[in-house]
C-alpha cells in the first residue's frame, strides 16, 4: 500500500523464479504503488504495472523486463 516501486517489485520478487528488473532510467522512477496482487504472479504484476504506465514487459534470461515503449 503506498510503497515506492523498487519497494514493491522487492517484494514480489521474493517470492517468485522469475524476478522483475526495472531497465534504464526505471530504476530511478519514483511513483508509487498500491494495490492487491498475487505473491508469485510476478508477470501479472509486471502487465499492471506496464499497463498503468505505458511501460513494455519483456521476458528475456529468466526475468521480466519493464521499460519505456520505444
Amino acid at each position: 500500500d503506498d510503497v515506492s516501486l523498487p519497494e514493491a517489485i522487492a517484494e514480489m520478487n521474493r517470492y517468485s523464479r522469475m524476478p522483475v528488473v526495472l531497465v534504464g532510467d526505471l530504476a530511478q522512477a519514483d511513483w508509487q504503488v498500491s494495490g492487491q496482487f498475487r505473491t508469485g504472479d510476478n508477470a501479472a504484476f509486471a502487465n499492471a504495472l506496464a499497463l498503468l504506465h505505458g511501460l513494455v514487459v519483456h521476458e528475456h534470461g529468466g526475468r521480466l523486463e519493464l521499460s519505456r515503449s520505444p
